[in-house]
């Protein structure tokens, strides 16, 4: 059994009236006390479905504070029961999350505003963010973290009070020397309240042969089911995007029956609104080269 103990300070400073006299509006620390147990909460869970752990967290809040700002200590415990813990370079669980949560909050403030839809690429080595068009890796923590709608929000919940004027600084700090901490200031403010699309995890890639028609459609914005010649196990429900080949069906120069072949070629991508959801591939065939007919002697013109 692995057992996490980490004690963490909140701390919203500024130079407000209220906030030198250690007060603060109750409706948003209630709301920033819930969005921290909600971005603990939810990171053990996506580490949990990375890592196969079955950690179960608590967060516990005790009162206090300083001159100019309020603060709360904030105490996070979690264990992980009946299953075994093994990460990279033997990296603590507990740090490996707590370090990816300050990194997705880094990754969030170097977006430029005008980025409404966070695009992240899964690739041989892990994954990549596009910051300032430039490709940033991260790894499947931290994209996990990054995708979760939860956490966003989060995020979003816990900036919300910085508005610049009574509160300018909302600072986590870990008495674990060891996990850095992660501060979020009215400057950045906007890019985590900003609302954004959700994040697509895309993966891309290129086909090309011979496939049976299974399925036909005579409306250009419908998808065709095509059947690998070669590997029957291996289908393709894509949409045709070759503006040729889908004239000459709409003006019936085209005819079809069963056992058909098209020689097409295409792009594929798959997609996911999060790391640890389901995945779905979306095919696009943007050459049909040949339409071979069942009666046309198909292996003799396939063959040449």
């Amino acid at each position: 059994m692995s057992f996490i103990d980490n004690n963490f300070m909140v701390h919203y400073d500024g130079n407000g009236e209220r906030i030198t006299q250690h007060q603060m509006d109750g409706a948003q620390v209630s709301q920033s006390i819930m969005a921290l147990v909600t971005l603990y909460n939810e990171s053990f869970k996506e580490a949990n479905k990375i890592y196969r752990t079955n950690i179960t967290s608590q967060v516990y809040v005790e009162g206090g504070m300083e001159p100019g700002s309020i603060k709360w200590l904030m105490r996070l415990i979690a264990n992980d029961t009946g299953s075994q813990i093994q990460l990279e370079e033997n990296t603590p669980l507990k740090k490996r999350v707590l370090h990816s949560i300050s990194k997705t909050i880094e990754l969030i403030r170097n977006m430029d505003l005008s980025t409404t839809e966070l695009v992240i690429h899964e690739n041989s080595t892990g994954y990549s963010i596009i910051i300032d068009n430039e490709l940033v890796d991260i790894d499947e923590m931290q994209c996990a973290i990054l995708t979760n709608d939860k956490i966003r929000g989060a995020l979003a919940s816990l900036a919300a009070p910085l508005d610049g004027n009574e509160l300018d600084t909302l600072t986590i700090s870990s008495l674990d020397t060891t996990v850095s901490d992660f501060r979020i200031t009215a400057e950045d403010r906007h890019k985590f309240i900003q609302r954004r699309k959700h994040t697509k995890i895309i993966a891309d890639g290129e086909f090309s042969g011979f496939y049976f028609i299974d399925t036909l459609s005579y409306s250009p914005n419908s998808k065709w089911l095509l059947i690998n010649k070669d590997n029957p196990k291996d289908s393709i429900n894509g949409l045709i995007v070759d503006t040729i080949f889908l004239a000459r069906v709409s003006e019936n120069k085209e005819t079809f029956s069963k056992d058909d072949l098209l020689e097409v070629s295409g792009k594929w991508y798959k997609e996911k609104t999060k790391l640890t959801g389901k995945s779905k591939t979306t095919y696009l065939i943007t050459d049909v080269r040949q339409h071979i007919s069942a009666g046309d002697n198909q292996w003799e013109l396939i063959s040449q």
